[in-house]
């Protein structure tokens, strides 16, 4: 697993007021729509622009300052102020799970090589035991006041089968060759020995797999997203690498003899794994 933490900040009861003004957010950021299924919803606090439906990370540098969201939780945007270099940071989003699942997928395939132009970083802000992450083969807990940087390169997931809903601070960074540390004000502050919670599953049976399988006797268009989002959790309790969604997908399309699900299928796969431009959508 590429991704890491690279520091601790406890936050623990400092964004209870921060929380439930969340909650009560509507209007969310639609730009993830074809990467998600079910509840999932991300607002945008602070930007360039101070627009609420501004996710965009330009080339040029400038300063942020809080959405007009991002005013409605001064905590939030007090703590991101007080612990991160603001000189450096292009973006701040509040990513909120609740009964859903992020389909697996890869970001920055739009851009070519190694010219990624942004670092991001994950805290979570109020996670629960049922909250899982994954990157390629590896299923992980991120907990509160961890500091991630999150190797969003690799085909990643995320899902919540708690009842409790999880709400992740994401931050893009333009670190240029500066080091990870540098994002924060004070690196020794923030400096932290954690090691990642790794998720042991159990393994795929034959009989499991037949099961999913057996799936292309029902699959259609009307029940198309319903399937995708079975599939994408697949991963978090059976010891399967993301990957394995879509040749499951796949597979189960082709079985059902329905040749335009599966030239869907075939397109959306690409979509999220190997190639797209900046700003194309998919209609899932």
């Amino acid at each position: 697993m590429r991704s890491s933490i690279i520091g601790y900040l406890p936050n623990a009861n400092l964004f209870a007021h921060s929380a439930a003004m969340i909650s009560t957010f509507s209007g969310e950021n639609d730009h993830y729509d074809e990467f998600k299924i079910g509840d999932w919803k991300t607002f945008v606090i602070r930007n360039a622009s101070g627009a609420d439906n501004d996710g965009f990370v330009g080339g040029e540098a400038a300063p942020t300052r809080p959405t007009a969201r991002g005013h409605m939780v001064p905590e939030l945007n007090q703590w991101i102020e007080r612990h991160f270099r603001l000189d450096l940071l292009r973006l701040a989003r509040v990513h909120s799970l609740g009964d859903g699942v992020l389909i697996p997928h890869r970001d920055f395939v739009e851009f070519e090589g190694d010219q990624i132009p942004w670092t991001r970083v994950h805290i979570p802000i109020q996670t629960n035991a049922e909250c899982l992450h994954g990157e390629e083969d590896c299923i992980f807990r991120m907990h509160e006041g961890e500091v991630w940087h999150f190797d969003a390169t690799r085909l990643h997931s995320a899902t919540n089968f708690g009842a409790q809903r999880r709400f992740n601070l994401c931050l893009d960074f333009d670190l240029a060759d500066l080091p990870l540390t540098a994002i924060f004000q004070r690196p020794e502050e923030a400096a932290s020995e954690r090691k990642p919670e790794i998720v042991e599953r159990p393994a795929v049976t034959k009989a499991f797999e037949a099961g999913l399988l057996g799936l292309s006797r029902i699959i259609e268009a009307r029940n198309y997203r319903t399937i995708v989002g079975l599939l994408s959790r697949v991963p978090f309790y059976r010891d399967a690498p993301l990957d394995q969604v879509f040749e499951w997908l796949l597979s189960i399309c082709y079985e059902s003899g329905n040749s335009a699900l599966y030239e869907k299928t075939a397109a959306f796969s690409r979509f999220l794994r190997d190639e797209r431009v900046i700003s194309e959508r998919f209609a899932l």
